[in-house]
């Protein structure tokens, strides 16, 4: 293949899909080979060799060989400690991420007859940095160069305002998967501009499929005292069953769900109101991050235009009812919720390589980068405006307490790219050197769960003095490539130290990279 596309990626928790901008400057998905739309995020390990086979056939053999499945990938991002067995072979979520991207590149390049070396990844707005770079990781190993993540919302909301020419502001409503984000962004012409986002990275449709899973299990139990989630085999049948009564119930009043266990079986009714009870915890959190956005958008609900809705679970009828009550809005029906995250992850690859149209060894790309254009031909310029999901601050000691803090610099929801400053001083007498932790999250207590360390700076070799008499400048830049610059200053000497954190915290070694990625190359995927 000679020739070179680049391509939008969304890497789901449930499904993934895959998309590029035609010759006719339109965002299109590319179906697998398969002839399917989105592919399954599931992987499939043969018994007789362990190639991983990834999307409908592996979601099939669930049931017959839980044990060499592995789904929801996705929520073990960034996760260190996870692995995934089989075969007495370990697998990190990165590399598990790599095979399901492998999957969709491969198929994509044998649809279009061309090569694809670099590309735009979604993630979730709320993913934190560790999440961040294990994307990219798993990206490398499936030999993809990542020239941008772009947040879920965004990309979504990019897809449905590309030939839209009104000024308006949208709320976008994405429950994924395994994912929630909810994000307000504003569009002024072809400028796109994220005003407000939050979520949660543990909130999704599986939670869903988790509560009709107990409650299935428990009603099975109850007729035959017997758990069903203790067997693997009728686990994974539960969780499949789970999430076809998930899908069924949103389109009749009541469904008919037969379970079993050898000889014995239950037959279950289900209405959606019932459904609609159990799930209700769940959509009320929802509803939590809704009313969070619209005060940190210091806006009403009467500023929001249109509500788009993203991810397969915001079909869920009860959630939609939900949205109407809130917002007093119907969320607008001219999206796929399961195609728009890839849609727009494209589009921004277009907008991408013509910022940054060398690759990472500074070549000039050769893929085709056509021009985006509208329903009457014309050519899209497209301006992105995107905002720190999380606070960046640094690890100090408290003058008024004596304890560490985590000392916010940059608080969440600043516009990046962007560069912010605080000045600190000495704590002790004749303090030769400062050194301190770079931290990401909101919460005041640096030991807090929801606080990561992603980065080490300080100064070294200062000039005596008394405690408090030495000022330090504190500058953290923040890309609108995530790449974080720490400028430490003493202001007497002028003495300035510079680091680029780019190597965090959690994040694989670059020889463990390089080994799963050849490994991976030597799989038939």
């Amino acid at each position: 293949m000679s020739e070179e596309i680049i391509v939008g990626i969304d890497l789901g928790t449930t499904f993934s899909a895959i998309a590029y901008v035609n010759s006719y400057g339109k965002p299109e998905i590319i179906p697998n080979l398969e002839g399917e739309r989105t592919t399954p995020s599931v992987i499939f390990f043969e018994e007789d060799d362990g190639t991983p086979v990834v999307g409908q056939t592996a979601f099939n053999q669930a049931i017959t060989n839980p044990e060499r499945t592995v789904r929801f990938v996705k929520r073990q991002m960034g996760n260190p400690s996870f692995r995934f067995n089989v075969d007495g072979e370990d697998y990190l979520p990165e590399t598990l991420s790599a095979i399901i991207l492998k999957k969709l590149k491969n198929d994509a390049e044998e649809r279009l007859g061309k090569e694809i070396k670099r590309a735009v990844i979604s993630v979730p707005a709320y993913f934190k940095d560790a999440q961040r770079e294990a994307t990219k990781q798993a990206a490398e190993i499936a030999g993809l160069e990542v020239i941008r993540i772009i947040n879920e919302p965004t990309a979504a909301a990019l897809a449905y305002g590309l030939d839209k020419e009104e000024d308006q502001t949208i709320l976008i409503y994405d429950f994924g998967g395994g994912t929630f984000d909810v994000t307000i962004l504003k569009v002024a012409g072809r400028e796109f501009t994220v005003l407000a986002t939050d979520g949660d990275p543990q909130l999704g449709g599986s939670d869903v499929d988790a509560v009709l899973v107990k409650y299935l299990a428990e009603d099975f139990k109850e007729v035959h005292n017997i758990d069903l989630r203790e067997h693997p085999h009728t686990n994974q049948d539960l969780w499949q069953k789970a999430e076809i009564t998930k899908k069924d119930v949103g389109l009749k009043n009541s469904v008919k769900i037969v379970l079993s266990h050898g000889e014995k079986t239950a037959r279950l009714d289900l209405d959606r109101d019932d459904f609609e009870d159990l799930i209700e915890d769940l959509i009320n959190k929802t509803e939590t991050y809704m009313e969070k956005v619209i005060e940190d958008a210091k806006m009403d609900w009467s500023d929001i235009d249109k509500i788009i809705l993203v991810g397969g679970s915001s079909r869920i009828p009860a959630v939609q009812k939900m949205i109407k009550r809130v917002t007093g809005k119907e969320p607008v029906k001219d999206t796929n919720p399961d195609e728009c995250v890839a849609l727009g992850a494209a589009i921004q690859a277009v907008v991408a390589t013509k910022e940054t149209p060398k690759d990472s060894n500074g070549k000039k790309s050769t893929e085709e980068t056509p021009d985006l254009k509208s329903d009457k031909g014309e050519i899209i310029d497209l301006v992105i405006n995107e905002v720190a999901s999380h606070s960046l601050g640094i690890r100090v000691k408290s003058a008024q307490t004596g304890k560490y803090i985590n000392s916010i610099i940059i608080p969440r929801l600043t516009q990046i790219p962007c560069e912010k400053t605080k000045i600190y001083g000495t704590s002790e007498d004749n303090q030769s050197r400062v050194e301190f932790d770079v931290l990401q999250g909101e919460d005041e207590d640096p030991r807090s769960p929801d606080v990561d360390r992603i980065g080490k700076a300080g100064l070294k070799n200062l000039p005596s003095h008394k405690a408090g008499e030495l000022k330090i400048e504190v500058t953290l830049k923040y890309t609108a490539d995530g790449i974080i610059e720490v400028v430490t200053r003493e202001q007497m000497s002028g003495q300035v130290s510079r680091e680029s954190i780019m190597q965090k915290s959690g994040i694989l070694a670059d020889d463990i990279v390089e080994a799963s990625k050849q490994k991976l190359e030597a799989m038939e995927i």
